[in-house]
């Protein structure tokens, strides 16, 4: 059991390892996701830019220990374990040049069940951690998935605190941007250009 303190801005009796009062609902801390790897959007965005989207891949594999530490229960983390390991399967297919069109649009499949399943695992977390529950925009994970996880991640602050400006997905700008964004995801998994684009990543890199 721990110990027992005096709230510093309200007075009362709290638990000493609380990160939040539930009296005056005061945080203790800086709210944060640790242990989590690139959580700068710019960084990020560059990285899966220069590697032709693979870092989205890589992201999940480097924070799949993080993001486990995270969740509030077994069952999301085995879920979350268990599309990670069917995404290095379909990921390993690629490599070995199985179906130009089938493997990559599973693999982006994923990635969106992948980037739902995550910010899932974080709204938990920060509902248990500081007693808030940040929003989840279901249409942003479909369109943008893994770009609007970590743009989630990077304002995360923010929406704890409730602080963070959110996008009015109905204005001409948005649905625009929607209408490029899946033009984009369709020209990558039909062109083969952009597969033999991977293929020479792998060359290089040696994989």
């Amino acid at each position: 059991m721990s110990e027992k303190i005096n709230c510093p801005f309200c007075g009362n009796i709290i638990e000493s390892d609380a990160y939040k009062c539930p009296y005056c609902d005061s945080l203790f801390s800086e709210p944060e996701l640790p242990n989590v790897k690139f959580q700068e959007f710019g960084v990020f965005a560059g990285l899966t830019f220069l590697t032709g989207g693979l870092f989205s891949i890589f992201w999940f594999i480097i924070n799949a220990k993080p993001l486990t530490k995270l969740t509030t229960n077994k069952k999301d983390s085995v879920k979350l374990n268990i599309w990670l390991i069917l995404l290095l399967i379909l990921f390993a297919l690629f490599y070995m040049g199985v179906s130009r069109y089938l493997v990559p649009s599973l693999i982006l499949l994923i990635l969106i069940n992948l980037s739902y399943r995550t910010l899932r695992i974080i709204q938990k977390y920060t509902q248990e951690a500081y007693g808030v529950t940040p929003e989840i925009n279901p249409y942003y994970i479909v369109i943008f998935n893994v770009l609007y996880l970590i743009h989630y991640i990077d304002t995360y602050k923010a929406r704890v605190l409730e602080i963070h400006e959110y996008f009015d997905w109905k204005s001409p700008y948005m649905i625009a941007l929607i209408i490029i964004l899946i033009f984009l995801q369709c020209f990558v998994i039909i062109n083969p250009a952009v597969f033999e684009f991977y293929q020479w990543i792998f060359k290089t890199l040696r994989f």
